[in-house]
């Protein structure tokens, strides 16, 4: 029984993987198998073998999981409150996908998955950006396969939605890259898988999710200098030339700031009216929010002829919070940044500079960079692929920190924020 719930728990990490750039519903079923494979596992340990006392307190006294409680207790009253109630729940369930990131990180070395788990990413990523390069260059019919034709690419999920995951998968694959002692084939499949994603965001034409990806990029720069400065330097200009050319070509040489204001840039006016919108709104509404699900109703009541393409959320994290869960609900989301953060530097410091664990961590905290900065101008953590695919990533760079010690017959897990925690050896 084990033994299957083991195989079982595998093919559920392996297919997370796999399905990250393509499928919220493959990630669903996926993270749904694995959750019960996590479950039946726990239960069967208690039934056969010796309670675990350091096992049982693991999550209850771990700051990162305590953190990740709060914020989902927080919400609680902004959807009660919520006339569109089933809005709310939807919002609601994404903050549940947290669980992603305890699922991953206290079993995927454990089960001996973490790097098939992450090269499945990779590949998984790199095959889904080519077809969105393959969308760029007119789509391809060839029997059962169609692809259609896109000027901003996709894959087979919505534009921002993949840019916002590409980002994060960029950063932290650049990060282990940079690994002291990967094989030299690795470091080369690497090399091209990252080389394909970066086409591929820089064809969604998705200008929030760039500077998202300089954010994450710099950020890997700043933690481990060295040669990679230059590395991302070069990556960098390659990006400005990309928007520079955008800026010139697409939107006749006008600056940013001019586009908007004479509202030939409907996105970016769009936005600015949006943002407006949720400030307003947190005025009149700063404890509770006007509801986790309410921002469309309100916002449609306040546009006062103001254009804007769409009013489905704020296109901005920060206000999108603040608007429709007030400081009850934007209290507890500033906290579980404060803890993660915490939590991830921890285990960083305590690392070998340069090894693999070390740049899954770099990688992590970049990519935690990375959709602060992209959540300036999308709602990305409310989108479920987007927080899917961080949890996803975040699992696998704090799973050290859960990882099970054997030593003498002794079995510890630590917490990711748990003072002292000790390393896998």
């Amino acid at each position: 029984m084990t033994a299957v719930l083991r195989r079982l728990f595998q093919a559920s990490l392996f297919c997370f993987a796999l399905f990250v750039p393509f499928s919220i519903a493959g990630m669903t079923i996926a993270f749904g198998f694995g959750a019960l494979a996590w479950v039946a596992t726990s239960i069967l340990h208690r039934v056969t073998g010796p309670a675990s006392p350091a096992a049982a307190m693991t999550l209850r006294s771990d700051p990162l999981f305590l953190a990740a409680v709060l914020l989902v207790v927080a919400a609680v009253p902004s959807v009660l409150m919520s006339q569109d109630a089933s809005r709310a729940l939807v919002d609601w369930a994404s903050y549940w996908e947290l669980l992603i990131l305890f699922l991953v990180a206290g079993n995927v070395i454990a089960l001996g998955m973490r790097e098939v788990a992450f090269w499945a990413l990779v590949v998984s990523a790199s095959l889904s950006s080519l077809v969105g390069i393959v969308q760029r260059a007119g789509g391809l019919d060839l029997g059962f396969i169609h692809i259609g034709a896109e000027y901003r690419v996709s894959s087979t999920l919505y534009t921002m939605t993949f840019a916002g995951i590409l980002y994060q998968l960029i950063v932290f694959d650049f990060s282990a890259l940079l690994a002291r002692g990967m094989r030299l084939r690795s470091r080369f499949l690497l090399s091209g898988a990252i080389a394909l994603q970066f086409v591929a965001i820089l064809l969604t034409m998705t200008r929030g999710a760039w500077l998202a990806l300089v954010a994450g990029l710099v950020t890997v720069a700043m933690l481990v200098r060295g040669r990679v400065a230059a590395l991302v330097g070069i990556v960098l200009v390659v990006m400005l030339a990309g928007v520079s050319f955008v800026n010139f070509h697409v939107q006749k040489g006008r600056s940013i700031p001019e586009l908007i204001h004479s509202g030939l840039d409907i996105d970016a006016s769009t936005r600015v009216v949006l943002w407006d919108i949720a400030w307003d709104l947190f005025k009149e509404h700063p404890w509770l929010g006007v509801g986790m699900g309410d921002y469309t109703i309100e916002a449609n009541q306040m546009l006062n002829g103001r254009r804007v393409t769409t009013t489905v959320d704020s296109h901005n994290i920060y206000l999108q919070v603040l608007a429709t869960r007030g400081l009850l609900g934007f209290v507890p989301f500033v906290i579980f940044w404060v803890v993660l953060f915490r939590s991830l530097v921890r285990l960083k410091r305590r690392l070998p500079k340069g090894s693999l664990d070390y740049q899954y961590v770099v990688g992590a905290i970049a990519a935690a960079v990375a959709v602060l900065v992209g959540g300036l101008t999308e709602l990305n953590l409310d989108d479920g692929e987007v927080l899917m695919a961080f949890t996803f990533v975040l699992g696998l760079a704090l799973a050290r920190s859960y990882a099970p010690l054997i030593r003498s017959g002794k079995i510890a897990e630590v917490g990711a924020g748990s003072r002292g925690a000790a390393l896998e050896e």
